[in-house]
């Protein structure tokens, strides 16, 4: 018996024991439609779905998909504007979809809780810590006084909160992004319920972080016998704790199964398709299978099979009426057309057969790829050297970057990757001129762009080096039509003939990042996440510059758009001859998509290197930390791996400080002697 029928075996008997229970709540047939502006639009369109006790279920899917629309119904958080039209949630014998605001009450944060994505919007910014965590102690668990400060301490410990006497006195504001994700975990486990809901509890934060909030969830969830939702796009997430995997679209659960069922052997095409846009499971060279157009929205008529327009294996019934749920095992069922026995059959894809590979230690890469550093006549675009930026002065003074030096190469991917504060995107601001560097240079094809310049300059400089943002909502005029937004660079720096040119100019950058021509004369909220990202591309692409900073381009997008943009990115590099510099915090993304990565930590770069060789042979304990967190879409390795935490104190620079170091051509490492020797040997140089 090879490894993954001794892993199957696992999850078969997980499967027994989850089913073997009657549910612990049961939705059936549940439609949710929203009134907007004297329409009726439909959200969830009768879905079903049976939850049972001490499981993790995640529900996956695009945004839009109804994800959280359908589980805020089961802890009455429907907007007010939204309401359950038709079906049933049972309970503990009674049905949810009858209960008023007072019937709620019972039931809200005591028996199902919910961590919402964005814990800063969740916390009162003018109350304590502790006194927003006693609140619910108090409400739920009707302790008063120092018994209820006390019950907050112990959770605060509980989550991980280091020194929890100090912190239950201080506000959100001063946590960090992963501690503030700590603190609503605690709001919500304070009231000890029953089943638990987690709307994108991770998305926002670093590798590194994610993983140990993962770790603390699964560790509550063993201590208090919680039942988990995980409402997610991150597909590594699902890997790393589902029992069982719902597959959400145009508002309907199309496939749901054991993890190792829809992961190995997805039946859905819509299932098939998001795995296959994986960057883990792309070959390094060739365009990912992305998911063409964009999902249906609740204001969309759909007819048939909500995924049919974007099936590429989509059959004439799919048009015209909507599928069953076809039993596929005992606990696999889908909701497609292709599972009837009439249907052609499809084989899987390429991309998930890899995935049933037990072993994920590489990427595909194509053999023919070029790459710009190893060609000998290279030709240097950008030089940084020894840049220092700081913020602040005196007491208050911050280092932001600390002496950093690297160089770029015409043609190549350079990625900067690191957590949340260490300098990355002030890198990449201070190298366009939008953050002023304290000391050391930066060169553009030999010339100095930093520092004080001359006006010519700084237009060449504008012109030939751009930025597209990580947010396209925020970096995206709300005000102005996208005619304007894209064509802003060319009217400042009066850079058309006249009228006629300047729309030929704005049209050719939208078809170029595959827009069509008449969304120039609408506003930004009337497109998509991918959409509006496509915007500041387009944006940038208007100057005709060399060089591209990409700051974190697709952290804000899902899976299948991440894809598409992905996939842009590398054309216009080809078709345009485009140099990136490539910032991002996912390694899975930063691996299929770079030459070359830099690891930074707090302002300064500890390694460097080619791509799969930082992946193959990574040296510096912060990379093999950073490494050891990317989520893997296979869950068996996903589950078998193990988490390594960066500790600063274990270097040792008293004596001997430590030097930027080639310790193999191409291989740069930040290290001291004695760490040098260990590396070599750790190489077996």
């Amino acid at each position: 018996m090879n490894d993954n029928n001794l892993y199957t075996v696992d999850f078969d008997a997980r499967a027994k024991q989850i089913l073997a229970q009657e549910p612990l709540l049961s939705a059936r047939e549940v439609e949710v439609t929203f009134s907007l502006r004297g329409k009726k639009l439909t959200a969830i369109r009768r879905t079903s779905l049976d939850l049972y006790e001490g499981e993790t279920l995640a529900i996956v899917g695009e945004s839009g998909s109804g994800k959280s629309v359908f589980t805020k119904c089961f802890v009455g958080m429907l907007d007010k504007n939204g309401s359950i039209t038709n079906g049933s949630i049972m309970y503990q014998g009674e049905d949810l979809a009858q209960f008023t605001e007072k019937d709620w009450l019972r039931i809200r944060g005591k028996k199902i809780a919910m961590v919402t994505q964005d814990p800063m919007t969740s916390l009162n910014p003018l109350k304590t810590i502790g006194y927003q965590i006693q609140e619910s102690v108090e409400l739920h668990q009707g302790l008063k006084g120092s018994a209820a400060k006390q019950e907050v301490l112990r959770i605060l410990e509980a989550v991980g909160i280091p020194d929890p006497v100090r912190r239950y006195r201080q506000y959100p504001h001063e946590f960090s992004g992963g501690m503030r994700q700590r603190v609503v975990i605690a709001i919500a486990v304070a009231c000890r319920p029953q089943i638990l809901i987690c709307d994108e509890p991770t998305t926002a934060l670093d590798v590194t972080i994610q993983a140990q909030i993962l770790d603390l969830i699964r560790r509550l969830q063993k201590e208090q016998n919680m039942t988990i939702i995980y409402i997610t796009h991150d597909l590594g997430v699902v890997a790393n704790v589902a029992d069982r995997v719902a597959v959400m679209y145009g508002g309907q659960i199309i496939e749901i199964g054991m993890a190792n069922e829809v992961f190995f052997d997805p039946q859905h095409p819509y299932t098939s398709a998001l795995l296959c846009a994986l960057p883990q499971l792309g070959v390094k060279g060739e365009k990912l299978p992305a998911i063409d157009g964009t999902p249906p929205t609740a204001y969309t008529k759909i007819v048939g099979d909500a995924f049919a327009p974007r099936n590429k294996h989509a059959l004439n019934i799919d048009f015209q009426e909507e599928p069953p749920m076809y039993e596929v095992t005992g606990t696999h069922m889908v909701k497609s057309w292709l599972r009837d026995p009439r249907a052609p059959k499809v084989e899987q894809p390429k991309a998930i057969q890899r995935l049933s590979q037990i072993s994920m230690t590489s990427t595909g890469t194509d053999p023919s790829a070029y790459h710009p550093h190893l060609d000998p006549n290279r030709e240097t675009l950008i030089q940084v050297k020894d840049m220092q930026v700081t913020f602040g002065s005196g007491r208050k003074k911050f280092v932001a970057v600390d002496h950093v030096n690297f160089e770029i190469y015409k043609g190549e991917t350079f990625s900067l990757v690191g957590e949340s504060g260490s300098g990355k995107t002030t890198i990449g601001r201070a190298i366009v001129r939008i953050n002023p560097i304290t000391s050391g240079e930066v060169l553009f094809k030999g010339e100095r762009v930093s520092g004080k310049i001359s006006k010519e300059m700084d237009t060449k400089v504008i012109r030939s080096m751009q930025m597209i943002f990580q947010d396209p909502m925020a970096s995206l005029n709300e005000r102005a039509k996208v005619d304007y937004i894209v064509s802003e660079g060319l009217i400042n720096y009066h850079l058309y003939n006249n009228e006629h040119d300047r729309q030929d100019k704005v049209q050719r950058a939208l078809q170029e990042v595959g827009l069509l021509p008449e969304f120039s004369s609408r506003f930004p909220h009337e497109f998509s996440g991918g959409q509006r990202q496509r915007i500041g591309i387009a944006r940038s692409l208007i100057m005709e510059p060399q060089f591209i900073v990409a700051d974190e381009p697709i952290s804000a997008l899902d899976v299948s758009i991440r894809a598409q943009v992905l996939n842009l990115l590398n054309d216009l590099k080809k078709s345009r001859g485009l140099t990136y510099l490539f910032i991002a915090h996912d390694l899975s993304v930063v691996r299929f998509i770079s030459d070359r990565i830099a690891v930074i930590h707090k302002g300064r770069i500890v390694e460097l290197a080619e791509a799969e060789e930082l992946f193959a042979h990574p040296l510096h304990p912060y990379t093999k930390a950073l490494l050891s967190a990317v989520p893997n879409p296979n869950p068996y390795v996903e589950r078998a791996k193990k988490l390594l935490v960066y500790d600063p104190d274990q270097h040792h620079y008293e004596k001997e400080g430590p030097e930027w170091t080639e310790i193999i051509p191409g291989h740069f490492v930040y290290a001291n002697r004695p760490e040098l020797d260990g590396y070599r040997k750790e190489m077996r140089l």
